[in-house]
């Protein structure tokens, strides 16, 4: 009687060790690029010093940290310019104080409409504070949001102030 060997087994590829070595050739790759990215920075001019600047320490060393909101449903010039200078007053800023920072939030219902209709409306808003031809925000730079917190009538403008430089 003559026995049968069984038929070998079938061997799948295991390649669980070739994972980790994928790994470390994926994080090499990874560290050339960002090595060759940071170490050859081109230079832009043979004269890098007139791209420095001087240190210039200001004659009116004066910083304001606190802001002005307001809450507006149309825009009125007379009347913001007239919260601009009460506030002033009443914080006491000296008379070259300017707008840095202009940020105005447009309101929007989070039931009925996006959130682009309150950047649109602050958009709107800031075509008319920039077509009013006012000193007021000439200096000031400007961002536009949208809030679920305001009414979609109205406009919120936060400002931000510091005096002019004096060098």
């Amino acid at each position: 009687m003559i026995l049968r060997s069984a038929p070998p087994e079938e061997q799948e590829d295991d390649l669980t060790p070739q994972a980790g070595w994928m790994y470390a050739d994926l994080f090499l790759a990874l560290m050339v690029i960002f090595l060759a990215t940071i170490s050859f920075v081109p230079q832009l001019s043979n004269n890098a010093s007139k791209f420095r600047s001087a240190t210039v320490q200001p004659k009116s060393a004066y910083n304001y940290d606190k802001g002005l909101s307001l809450v507006y449903e149309k825009f009125d010039l007379a009347q913001i310019t007239a919260d601009i200078e009460n506030f002033e007053k009443t914080e006491n800023l000296p008379a070259e104080t300017d707008v840095i920072y202009a940020q105005i939030v447009g309101g929007y219902d989070s039931k009925t409409e996006s959130s682009q209709k309150g950047t649109l409306r602050a958009l709107a808003f800031s075509f008319l504070m920039n077509s009013s031809n006012t000193s007021l925000f000439m200096n000031a730079a400007t961002n536009l949001s949208a809030s679920d917190q305001i009414k979609p009538n109205q406009i919120m403008l936060r400002l931000t102030f510091a005096a002019k430089l004096k060098v």
